[in-house]
């Protein structure tokens, strides 16, 4: 009879221990399924990083282009008699300036969420988190003061039809939905440019430009 309960316990003991042994296998499993889940995560957020910082630099490329042109054709040496004749031209430049920068939008969206106050294992990716933001505070800034360029050229202009009671149609402003970006919080406003541009009467001889 003793032999008989020394086996049973030493069978309880067994069943016990095994029991324990399988409890902490099923929470190492545990762990190591959660952080083989968590780095495929974290890998999977660094390559949209990655990919997205690629397309944000073409995209703002294609954007800097468009800025060139509507410095040459647009903001330098403006005439009167120019922005009248142009405006047309000049609003289709600048509406495919905004496109330009929808498509820097949707690249920033994608990756805000990743970048914005995240620290990644990976020091390369940092660095394009922060170009990122970096440069998409500075075109939105940019685009925004060369609207407000362009839109104090036609101000000047109406100014002047008015001074100098002109019976030409006034013209529209570009309509502005945006307000500066200070993404970091530094109150330096990347990008944004108070620029004075000047407007010349020079196809309007007879009459004086207005301030």
């Amino acid at each position: 009879m003793e032999a008989k309960h020394q086996n049973k316990n030493k069978h309880l003991g067994v069943m016990i221990f095994i029991g324990f042994l399988l409890i902490v296998i099923g929470i190492i499993s545990y762990i190591i399924i959660n952080y083989n889940n968590d780095q495929a995560e974290v890998k999977k957020r660094m390559d949209v990083v990655r990919n997205s910082y690629e397309t944000f630099k073409k995209d703002v490329e294609s954007f800097n282009k468009i800025r060139d042109n509507i410095y040459s054709e647009v903001l330098s040496d403006t005439y009167y008699q120019s922005l009248k004749d142009n405006d047309t031209s000049y609003k289709v430049l600048y509406q495919t300036y905004d496109e330009s920068l929808k498509k820097i939008d949707k690249d920033y969206d994608k990756v805000k969420d990743k970048c914005i106050n995240v620290l990644h294992p990976d020091a390369d990716v940092n660095n394009k988190c922060e170009a990122i933001v970096a440069g998409y505070e500075e075109v939105v800034n940019t685009y925004i003061s060369d609207v407000n360029s362009y839109n104090a050229l036609i101000d000047s202009y109406n100014k002047w039809l008015n001074d100098n009671n002109s019976s030409d149609s006034k013209l529209e402003k570009i309509k502005l939905d945006r307000d500066y970006l200070d993404i970091n919080g530094d109150r330096e406003y990347n990008g944004r440019k108070d620029i004075e541009t000047e407007i010349s009467d020079e196809d309007n001889t007879g009459a004086e430009p207005s301030e």
